[in-house]
């Protein structure tokens, strides 16, 4: 029992230790960008350390008192440590440290809401941020063999699809919502950090009309099972965000050639896709990473029906 329990504070300060890594490897990624940055940018800091705050909180609730506060100290220590054996290598110890600092803040105001609260929006919260973190390597691309080109925004993309059929589970009004709020975060930060105005535009255009589209194809299959709700609508929002962003976003630009968008865009919704069906089936492996969802093993509408967020006063 003893190692069981020990496996939150294992898995907890290994999550703040990550940050800083996590931001030494994100500038890195950067740099195959068009216009690599200089440095990591601020908001893009404080967004990674957003995006391992939900990871955090569902680590941290298994905990109380004592042990979470250690917990934490630990994990703090871990991540300073890591920050400063990656400084000679010319990584920036203030950024990891603040992507750290914003991970446990974040983890500690999701475990305030409670319960069901928790759950949904520690979900969004990881599907705004990997939005906002893909956009910013958005013309990042990682060649792989002789015809692929991986986005490395793509890699964020394949996380939002787990956390996006996550919030489907409570109601079409909240999976709104959040698009709503990813499509203006996006905005906030591409303007932010100096993303052109033409990206801001395709990215808010293209999440909008994908995830619209996924919203819709995935309620209107509510008889259906959850794996195959996911996978048709994966199977639609996939290809249309990527060929909307990729043809709007790049089309004119010197090294935009049609060979170039076209082995863009078949590896990115290879990889979308794939991540998207791996996710799936994870999440279906392991009914027990679904708290609060009775009979979720089975996919069935009604265990999706049971859950509603809690309500105040």
């Amino acid at each position: 029992m003893r190692s069981i329990r020990g496996i939150p504070i294992v898995l907890a300060v290994l999550t703040l230790a990550l940050a800083p890594a996590a931001a030494a490897l994100l500038f890195t990624l950067s740099q195959f960008g068009q216009r690599p940055p200089e440095a990591l940018p601020l908001p893009v800091a404080i967004f990674l350390g957003l995006l391992f705050a939900t990871p955090l909180a569902f680590m941290l609730r298994r905990l109380a008192g004592a042990p979470r506060v250690i917990t934490v100290l630990v994990g703090a220590g871990a991540a300073i440590g890591v920050a400063l054996l990656l400084a000679p290598f010319g990584f920036d110890v203030a950024i990891g440290l603040l992507s750290a600092a914003v991970s446990t803040t974040g983890a500690f105001t999701l475990l305030a809401l409670r319960g069901l609260r928790t759950e949904m929006y520690g979900a969004i919260n990881v599907f705004i941020v990997c939005t906002v973190l893909a956009n910013f390597t958005l013309d990042s691309f990682l060649p792989l063999g002789g015809f692929f080109l991986v986005n490395v925004g793509t890699l964020f993309f394949g996380i939002t699809f787990t956390q996006r059929d996550r919030v489907h589970r409570f109601g079409r009004d909240v999976v709104y919502r959040m698009i709503a709020a990813a499509a203006v975060a996006n905005v906030i930060a591409a303007l932010a950090i100096g993303t052109p105005l033409r990206y801001v535009a395709v990215s808010f255009l293209a999440i909008v009309v994908a995830e619209a589209a996924n919203t819709e194809v995935y309620h209107a299959l509510l008889h259906r099972r959850w794996f195959t709700r996911v996978a048709s609508s994966n199977a639609v929002a996939a290809p249309l965000d990527t060929i909307i962003f990729t043809t709007l976003a790049f089309a004119g630009e010197a090294f935009a050639t049609t060979s170039w968008m076209v082995q863009v865009i078949v590896t990115d919704v290879i990889v979308k896709y794939t991540a998207s069906l791996v996710a799936a089936i994870t999440i279906m492996s392991r009914p027990e990473w679904l708290p609060g969802v009775p009979g979720a093993h089975d996919g069935t509408v009604e265990a999706e029906r049971t859950i509603r967020p809690e309500r105040t006063g």
